[in-house]
């Protein structure tokens, strides 16, 4: 190979590693999508990017672009579901936060859309794409304990998120580790989980569990060391930054029972 091309062949791949980043902040999804009124509908697109997320639509009163700050909680319900809760004061409910629903009806909403909001927003994210080729640390069948009834499914640990993983696929949940403010268990077949998720009435919503099998110390404590990692101090010494102390969370007993 002559010295002019490996000159143009090492000028290319520059040229490519170069707009590699620009290709990946450019990344974007567009659904064409129906919008649910509380009477009646409009149609339009919802686009997902880097900035935020845009509802475009010729119904003036109904388009909306918000930046991912702008956005209480995103929902993904399921492939064809979305809704937006945003800080918007809904008139119709007695200014309870406004939720927008959209309706996918072109396509289904993929895997990588979930991915891609996950790295970007920092409250949580409730998404039912939560099965992996990756092995949890640890796995436990339970149901999912509702008001009036519940369903079947499986709790699984990773290093980085929990999730439960439903038999109901569109009621599965994917909670990173920072995105859970405490958990408790009350016996070893019982565990609750309250997340900063919001809901009407307050700004924490709590799951219930029942455990098919004995939630056993070793999980845990895997638990609580992730949930609380950010605050237990390692010593009565151990300092923040700013020179004081770490709060310690309320612990509950040597084997994590409520005393």
């Amino acid at each position: 190979m002559s010295l002019r091309r490996m000159a143009l062949t090492l000028t290319g791949l520059i040229g490519v590693l170069i707009a590699l980043p620009n290709i990946a902040s450019a990344q974007e999804f567009t659904y064409h999508v129906e919008h649910d009124h509380a009477i009646g509908s409009c149609g339009g697109e919802l686009v997902i990017n880097q900035k935020g997320i845009e509802y475009r639509t010729g119904n003036k009163e109904h388009a909306r672009r918000w930046t991912y700050a702008d956005i209480e909680m995103i929902k993904l319900r399921s492939p064809r579901k979305v809704e937006i809760l945003t800080y918007e004061s809904a008139r119709m409910k007695l200014g309870r936060d406004r939720t927008f629903e959209f309706e996918v009806l072109d396509a289904e909403v993929a895997k990588e859309v979930s991915e891609f909001l996950l790295k970007r927003v920092q409250r949580p994210l409730s998404t039912t794409f939560v099965s992996s080729e990756e092995k949890p640390q640890y796995a436990i069948p339970a149901r999912h304990r509702h008001s009036f009834g519940g369903e079947q499914g499986t709790l699984k640990f990773y290093d980085d998120r929990m999730v439960y993983e439903s038999e109901k696929k569109n009621s599965s949940r994917y909670w990173r580790w920072s995105d859970i403010k405490s958990i408790s268990r009350s016996g070893p077949y019982q565990l609750s989980i309250t997340t900063f998720e919001p809901k009407f009435g307050g700004p924490t919503k709590t799951f219930n569990f029942d455990l098919k099998e004995q939630l056993n110390d070793a999980m845990y404590d895997y638990l609580w060391a992730r949930v609380y990692r950010p605050t237990l101090p390692a010593t009565p010494d151990d300092k923040s930054e700013s020179g004081r102390i770490r709060p310690c969370v309320p612990h509950c007993g040597s084997r994590g029972w409520l005393v």
